[in-house]
């Protein structure tokens, strides 16, 4: 029993990216324009790993499925369009590319260039970046790497997410919502081996997920207008961890036991909440990089 697992997530870099001053003139309209912005307004300050951990207990890695009492179950497209609000139709973000160039994609970034004759990792400073267009490609950098595709480091963010970034005329084009959920696919599969104690990836989509589609976990919710993310209206209570946390855990496996379907609501949008997002009865892979993840809604 590996008991409670650690969630990773970043809570005072979003509110830090809230309270941004923006110093080049037109790159906040900039920010905006990508549909992106509002993502430091709908992450939970808290979550309930007891709840998560219950149900990384449940996932199948070779379907991509929560397997529960009652059949299969799994986040879907249009989930992440009405939980976050970001577009789940567009480009596929499978771009891919060498750490030397990633590197060189990092330096560029800051105005800096990686110089091969005075040793790895050293910089010296050039690069062609206007000031509007680096505040704006560092800022959802860092957006993105808080949110939709968070790691296990705590302080890094992953160099793949700048592939997406690079020319700003693309970044309204790009299924961020199909990526986000190709990396949590990978990050419920990856915390389900024996060996991991952690969980990372866009929990916030995980968790208002559940309290969607399973009345018996919500929390209080608040009112909100119908196009705003979902994510931002569930009030997530700050828990005690230790023992607290083990018994909830213990009580999740219990009630999760015993569910049955008429225990799910399997509307939370209404009837119509699927055929918004045409993309989310797409059957194939999903993927983010050089991640790729089977997708299959008939299931």
């Amino acid at each position: 029993d590996r008991g409670v697992l650690d969630g990773f997530h970043r809570p005072k870099a979003v509110e830090t990216l809230r309270r941004y001053k923006w110093s080049a003139e037109g790159s906040k309209e900039m920010v905006e324009a990508t549909g992106l912005s509002h993502l430091t307004g709908c992450m939970m300050q808290h979550l309930d790993m007891a709840l998560l951990s219950a149900f990384v207990e449940r996932w199948q890695p070779d379907t991509n499925t929560f397997h529960m009492s009652f059949g299969e179950i799994l986040v879907l497209l249009h989930d992440v369009n009405h939980i976050l609000r970001i577009p789940a139709d567009g480009e596929l973000m499978g771009d891919e590319a060498s750490p030397d160039i990633l590197k060189s994609d990092m330096g560029g970034l800051v105005r800096l260039s990686v110089d091969a004759h005075v040793g790895e990792g050293l910089l010296v400073r050039g690069g062609e970046l206007k000031i509007k267009e680096m505040e704006v490609q560092c800022y959802l950098f860092v957006l993105l790497g808080s949110t939709l595709f968070v790691d296990k480091s705590r302080d890094r963010l992953r160099p793949a997410i700048n592939l997406f970034l690079k020319d700003h005329r693309r970044l309204i084009d790009y299924a961020w919502g199909v990526g986000a959920l190709a990396y949590l696919y990978r990050q419920l599969g990856v915390a389900t081996r024996a060996g991991s104690k952690g969980l990372c990836g866009c929990l916030t989509l995980l968790q208002a997920w559940i309290y969607e589609y399973f009345p018996l976990f919500r929390p209080s919710q608040l009112p909100q207008s119908q196009d705003a993310p979902r994510a931002s209206s569930w009030i997530s209570p700050r828990l005690p961890g230790g023992d607290d946390a083990r018994q909830r855990l213990a009580r999740y496996r219990q009630l999760m036991d015993q569910l049955s379907a008429d225990d799910v609501t399997w509307t939370p949008y209404g009837r119509d909440g699927h055929t918004d997002i045409p993309r989310s009865l797409f059957t194939g892979p999903i993927r983010f990089s050089d991640i790729a993840e089977g997708y299959d809604p008939a299931r």
